[in-house]
Order: C-alpha cells, then structure tokens, then sequence
C-alpha cells in the first residue's frame, strides 16, 4: 500500500500542474478513492435502512440456489465500480452511495437480510459473479446480447425518462472537426472496458474502417478516460450522454459534446439499467424482478435517483 500511495502522490502532483483543470481534479481524485478501496479489498456492511418503504409480497418458504445461500448467511454481497454517478459513486464521506446503492439496499431489506458492497474496477463486477465472490453485480448495466447469454438479467430500471443517448467528448478546441461517427476513424477513442461503449465503438467505429487506424483504449475507470482525454491520450471518450454533459459541464470549458450519437436502433428495445446473476439462478433473479418492478410503480427508484443526483451535483 506504501508504494500505491506514492503512485497517488505522484498522480495528485501532476494533475495540479495542469491548466484550468480544478473541477477534474477533484473527479480524479475521487476516482483514485475507488481504486484504493479495490485494492485493499474493502467490503462495506451496510444497515438497510429502508423501513419507511413499502414491500412487496414474496414466498421465499422454499427458496433454493443462491437465494437460499443469501438468506442463510443473512447478507446480500454486491459488486460494484461506484465511479458511474448518480448509479454509483463515493461519496464525501467516502461512503459508497448511490441511485443502484439505494435499491440493493431496498432489495436486501425485502429479502430480511444485509448487504455488504465490494468496490472494484468494472471489468472485475461480472467476474465476480463467476468466482462466486458475490451474488449479484449491480454497476450501470446495460443489456448486451453476451451478457444476456452468459449472466441471469434483471429488468430494466430507470430513474429518468430523458433519453440523452451514447454519444463522445472532444477538446472543446477540436470539436468542430467531427460531425458523424466517420470522423472519429483513424482516431484514438477512449472507453470503459466491458462497457456498452466498447461495443458501440468496436460497432459502429472500429468497423468502418478498413485500414486499421483507429486506436480504441480500454480503461477501467471513466476518470481515467478523462485523464486521458485532458492529457491529450487520446482525442475522445465514449460515455453515455448524461454522463458526458456531466463531464462537459464540470470541465471549465476544456471539453465538449460532440452530438454524435452512436445508433442503438441496431441493438434492440432494451431500456434502462439491469442487474446481473450467475446463469441459472432464475429464481434470484425473479425475486429480484419482483422487487424491482414493485420499487419503480410506487416511484422509489424515481426518488432515489433524483436525491442521488442532488448529491453528486449531476443534472437530473
């Protein structure tokens, strides 16, 4: 941990040589945090706290799989990258919190039991699932077709109805050179590993061009892809559109929305955030269904999301 802090260090030195760069710093920083706590392998205990909500109904008499182990050892494990506001993210007091935080919480307090939060990067949420570290993986999912081949998906939940799309940001000193997704070819693109923009890069970029120069970089945690970007590493990032205006508008003017949407038509009707199981546990997931679909009808993930955004300064 000696040697991580140093490295810390150093990075935190280097970040505030850099100009008009205040607002990224401190989403850097708090990036950092996360890894930190991946490192050291915090888990989190968290009381439920979620007395003041309704409940749905459910016969958990005969439960079997890994709902009976839940029930069994009292406690509810997650995984989750808490670097994703208002889903995710860590808070001031370096608690992990958060629209999903909230409705794990809600989800173990339905099932009578705790939940305890393991922090890490997002390429390791789904892997944690298979080497049985946790039960579930809540981290900003969206529904890919291997995901839903390979891992039991919950559906869909949302906390907005505002639809702002996949897009990337740009320098905002660059930004008028890219006016469609062809632009971007020959091109370094920053993306989170495992992401829904790696697939929309590899898609609908990647693809289209056939010589082979475009560079797509695969990072673990969106504040390095700002990093990047602000580095000059790269000359875009692929993000979900609230995400990037969140960004955009923290930056000082440094970055920019391109207004390039990636095209999702070609992807289905799959709307929302998901949770993901391991494949075949169909009656956790069910569960899991149940309480999500009766948390969304009474406006709770509503709530939750719009306070998370008051939190984390994010436009709801």
């Amino acid at each position: 941990m000696k040697a991580r802090r140093r490295r810390l260090k150093n990075i935190k030195n280097v970040l505030e040589k850099e100009k008009n760069m205040k607002k990224i710093i401190n989403t850097i920083l708090s990036g950092l945090l996360i890894i930190t706590l991946s490192a050291c392998s915090t888990s989190n205990k968290v009381t439920s706290g979620m007395d003041a909500y309704e409940k749905p109904e459910l016969d958990l008499s005969n439960a079997s799989g890994s709902l009976k182990d839940i029930l069994d050892k009292g406690t509810l494990v997650i995984a989750t990258s808490p670097d994703y506001p208002p889903n995710e993210f860590v808070d001031d007091e370096g608690n992990i919190y958060g629209s999903e935080m909230e409705l794990a919480k809600y989800i173990a307090s339905c099932l009578g039991v705790e939940l305890s939060i393991e922090a890490m990067d997002f390429s390791g949420t789904l892997v944690a699932i298979d080497t049985g570290k946790v039960d579930i993986a809540v981290s900003g999912y969206g529904w890919k077709k291997d995901r839903a081949e390979l891992y039991e998906l919950s559906i869909g939940y949302e906390g907005d109805d505002t639809d702002y799309g996949h897009t990337l940001i740009t320098l905002a000193s660059e930004v008028d050179n890219y006016k469609s997704l062809e632009d971007f070819v020959g091109k370094k693109v920053m993306a989170q590993a495992s992401s829904l923009q790696q697939m929309y890069v590899e898609d609908q970029i990647l693809a289209i061009d056939n010589a082979g120069n475009t560079e797509m970089i695969l990072v673990t945690s969106l504040d390095q892809a700002i990093l990047g970007l602000a580095s000059g590493k790269c000359d875009a990032v692929a993000l979900d559109g609230q995400t990037a205006r969140n960004y955009v508008n923290q930056s000082e003017g440094e970055f920019a929305l391109t207004n390039i949407n990636f095209d999702l038509s070609i992807y289905g009707d799959y709307e929302g955030n998901v949770i993901a199981a391991k494949k075949g546990e169909t009656e956790l997931i069910e569960v899991i269904n149940t309480i999500i679909a009766f948390a969304m009808d009474k406006g709770y993930y509503q709530q939750w999301y719009k306070e998370a955004c008051e939190l984390a300064g994010v436009e709801d």
